[in-house]
């Protein structure tokens, strides 16, 4: 529904602009003899290359080709700009295009002087004043303005005389607006034939003609046959100042009538200038800081009324506007009779004003509803309410409009009166069709019987979302519609109710104690908290008093005395045995209620709170506060004792000869105290004269991980004693941890570093790769197969040799170092061979201090283990 409404305002726009396009078409067509789809084809283009709307496009090119034609001026008087010397004017985009004599394509040029030049001449037809215009000039007294007026600081064009009427001696040229004023004058135009009524009008003149300009005020009146003017639509005008000056008698002096009888537009630049050419009128009658008022000119070119317009304080002069305005009066004008030709009620009546000022006063909302009668409908006897009623002769009745919503109308979308105005109840609220109430408001245009529902829950669609609300709604029939009002109940109900969840949700009570009567009022959880049955009543003061517990009744005496002698409010959390023996904890808030001198206790009030879960809850968090304090001390003195026992076998003494091989080591803790694991490395010189290094990762955590380790390590050492190769060496290792059938398994790298041949051979157990790092340029060394330890008793185990040059380093790490859990392993050694191609051309200390450096923060999950060696010489 929400979708259609949408689609429905935006055809309603489109509408709008469309006969500003046809006409611009039409004038394509005339000029360029061209067909309807070639002149919206070059409309299109003209939108396109502008990047400007078609609309505006189109009201761009009639407000050049064909402006406004203005009244007719004296003569000598200055033409309009905008035209060429030739009297053409130029429309952008369309070559070629003009406009003769007075702008109008085909007008009839002047007989004497060319067009636009303001040269002598007389119209194509004479005549004098109309009989209107000449009655409003008669009314002026000597000096050509009303008593007690003054001259206008800045004058527009006076109003338009019908061709057939024009002064002999005068041309009739172009209004001086920009092409800007132009376009929004042809768009306005066509704006104004969707006007509803009077109002509505006034809103679009403010809106759509003078947005731009920041007018705050628009008021509309016309001239009645005695003289006196009447307010047929206003806009930023208060109701009920709207409904005072409903009708204005001619003989009052206010810018509305000065302009009316001396047909001159009146400026009146700040409110100074109004209080002192008005002193005796309320400023409130035109809102706004700066004022204009233009004459209207009706078909026969007579003054039929005024146009008003207000600006705040923060909008500068207007004057520049002069013209614009004028051109505004011409429109409504006329378009003020087409529109009261076509409204239902057949006149722009605003009688009605003071009786809407007298709803927008009132609390709750008010709709008038006029009814929309649908041609061919069933007659009145063959009519059902749940047909839609009927309205006589008139035609069934399908429908209301909404033709008012007062000031304080806001509907379960959250739409105020302004959005309601003018649409259909059905569009707005099908919800009242389905539930029947839509049925006896038509019940109530046909029979006039008032409707008055009970308190009811009503339910609509909001984009999307149902909505529920709680009113009391009363319809009466009001001349030929019906007066719609309603009452919500939501908020107080709203209120009770979460006032009532807050109480039962929380385990809460309120209880108050009148100090005179000695009357106690409990709120029904109350009984609840203390366990007593509320067909019972409310018990005194000494029955709640035995129900304290004896230990904590004089903490509840104490804190009684306080609150009567000090009348300060009082906290107190004490226990409560129930009737039927089971204990509570209660914590209660209280305060006293003192006379207006503070001297008395007249009351006293407050609330009780059943507090016995969450005490409960708190005595076992408070003991699991006391077992995790223990635990935490435990795991401490374990992980201290982990991290003293892995240092203690993996502090490996500096080489003896530092010219045969340098060797540097780093080991970093995993951050959490759970999570230390069995890294390990080794270096140590064999009988032969060849250098074991190795290093090595059991799994598991804490002290079983550190027993591993240590059995690993030493078993390594010892077998590397015998002469063996690393490969054969694994393989005596992985036999040993599968005959233990040990609950670990461990990887590792063992390397035997020969200085005389400056050649490494290595083996592997699941254990990831080593880096070569030779001037600099680090490669990551192909390793040979070999599973992790613990896996399969058959394991075999390859091994592989490296030739070292003077200088190359070996970097050998755990997966500490380079793997983080939810990242990739792949990516984590690939950002370790990058770290030491930035800084690792030099010293080993210095280069395995740079890798620490960026990639050896703590992990939160495991040690991290660096260990590297360097063949001295080289640069």
């Amino acid at each position: 529904m929400d979708r259609l409404r949408a689609e429905v305002d935006g055809l309603r726009r489109a509408m709008r602009s469309r006969a500003v396009i046809e006409q611009a078409k039409g004038l394509l067509m005339a000029r360029m003899s061209c067909s309807a789809d070639e002149a919206f084809g070059h409309l299109a283009q003209l939108s396109q290359h502008t990047n400007m709307k078609l609309a505006e496009v189109a009201a761009g090119l009639l407000g050049v080709a064909a402006p406004p034609s203005s009244p007719a001026v004296p003569r000598g008087g200055s033409p309009g700009t905008g035209q060429t010397a030739a009297g053409r004017t130029t429309a952008p985009g369309l070559p070629g295009t003009e406009s003769t004599g007075v702008g109008q394509p085909g007008a009839e040029q002047s007989d004497a002087g060319q067009p636009g030049t303001g040269q002598p001449g007389s119209g194509p037809r004479g005549g004098g004043q109309s009989r209107r215009a000449r009655a409003a000039a008669d009314r002026k007294p000597e000096g050509g303005r009303r008593r007690g007026t003054a001259p206008t600081s800045r004058t527009v064009p006076p109003a338009r005389v019908h061709p057939a009427e024009e002064q002999p001696g005068t041309t009739r040229t172009p209004l001086d607006l920009s092409s800007e004023e132009a376009a929004r004058y042809h768009l306005v135009a066509a704006v104004l034939e969707t006007a509803d009524d009077g109002d509505d009008m006034a809103r679009l003149l403010c809106e759509e003609a003078l947005g731009s300009t920041e007018a705050c005020m628009v008021a509309i009146a016309l001239l009645e046959p005695d003289g006196a003017l009447r307010l047929v639509g206003t806009h930023g005008v208060p109701a009920q100042v709207a409904s005072q000056w409903q009708r204005i008698p001619p003989q009052t002096s206010v810018p509305l009538t000065d302009v009316v009888h001396s047909g001159e537009p009146v400026h009146l630049p700040d409110r100074a200038a109004f209080a002192a050419r008005y002193p005796q009128v309320d400023a409130a009658l035109m809102p706004g800081e700066q004022l204009w008022v233009v004459p209207l000119v009706d078909a026969q070119g007579a003054t039929s009324g005024a146009l008003a317009v207000g600006w705040p304080a923060s909008v500068q002069d207007m004057s520049a506007a002069a013209s614009f305005l004028g051109a505004l009066a011409q429109l409504c004008g006329g378009a003020v009779p087409r529109l009261a030709a076509r409204t239902a009620r057949g006149a722009l009546s605003g009688d009605e004003m003071w009786f809407r000022a007298l709803l927008d006063s009132l609390l709750d909302p008010v709709l008038i509803l006029a009814p929309i009668r649908e041609a061919g409908t069933e007659s009145a006897g063959a009519s059902t309410p749940a047909s839609g009623g009927t309205g006589g002769d008139h035609g069934g009745v399908t429908d209301f409009r909404i033709d008012y919503a007062n000031a304080a109308t806001v509907d379960l979308a959250g739409r105020t009166g302004a959005d309601v105005v003018g649409r259909r109840m059905t569009d707005l609220y099908p919800g009242m069709v389905v539930s029947g109430v839509f049925g006896q408001l038509l019940d109530v245009q046909r029979t006039g019987t008032p409707y008055e529902g009970e308190a009811e829950q009503f339910i609509e669609m909001v984009s999307g979302h149902l909505r529920s609300s709680t009113m009391t709604l009363r319809a009466v029939r009001f001349l030929d519609g019906v007066l719609l009002s309603w009452r919500i109940h939501d908020e107080d109900e709203r209120r009770a109710a979460q006032f009532a969840q807050a109480q039962r949700l929380a385990n809460l009570g309120t209880w108050q104690y009148d100090m005179g009567t000695g009357e106690t009022v409990w709120s029904p959880e109350m009984f609840t908290i203390i366990g007593l049955d509320r067909a019972d009543g409310t018990p005194g003061p000494a029955a709640l008093a035995d129900a304290v517990a004896p230990d904590d009744l004089p903490a509840v005496e104490a804190v009684l005395h306080e609150l009567l002698t000090e009348h300060r409010p009082q906290t107190l959390e004490f226990r409560v045995t129930r009737p039927d023996g089971r204990p509570c904890t209660v914590r209660a808030a209280a305060e006293a209620v003192c006379d207006p001198d503070g001297e008395e206790v007249l009351a006293l009030r407050g609330v009780l709170q059943d507090v016995t879960a969450w005490r409960r809850t708190q005595d076992a968090l408070a003991d699991a506060r006391d077992q995790l304090a223990e635990e935490r001390g435990r795991t401490a003195t374990q992980h201290a004792a982990v991290t003293l026992l892995q240092r203690a076998i993996i502090d490996v003494p500096p080489p003896s000869d530092p010219e045969v091989m340098r060797f540097a080591a780093h080991y970093v803790p995993a951050e959490s105290i759970a999570q230390v694991g069995g890294d390990w490395y080794d270096r140590v010189t064999l009988p032969d004269g060849r250098i074991l290094v190795a290093v090595g990762d059991v799994s598991g955590h804490g002290l079983p991980a550190a027993a591993g380790m240590t059995q690993v390590r030493h078993a390594l050492r010892g077998m590397a004693y015998t002469g063996a190769e690393p490969a054969q060496i694994l393989t005596w290792l992985n036999r040993m941890v599968c005959h233990q059938r040990s609950d670990y398994i461990a990887t590792v790298i063992c390397a035997l570093v020969n200085p005389r041949t400056r050649t490494m051979t290595w083996s592997q157990a699941g254990h990831l790769p080593p880096l070569h790092v030779r001037e600099g340029a680090p490669r990551v060394l192909q390793t040979p197969f070999g599973m992790v330890l613990g896996a399969s008793s058959g394991a075999a185990y390859g091994s592989a040799v490296v030739d070292l040059a003077p200088g190359d380093m070996v970097l050998m790490y755990t997966d500490g170092l380079v793997e983080h859990r939810g990242a990739d392993l792949g990516r984590g050694l690939s950002r370790l061979v990058g770290t030491v191609r930035e800084g690792c051309d030099g010293e080993l200390d210095a280069c395995v201090e740079h890798v620490m450096r960026h990639l050896g923060t703590p992990n939160p999950q495991d040690d991290t283990c660096l260990i590297g060696f360097q063949i001295p010489g080289g640069k």
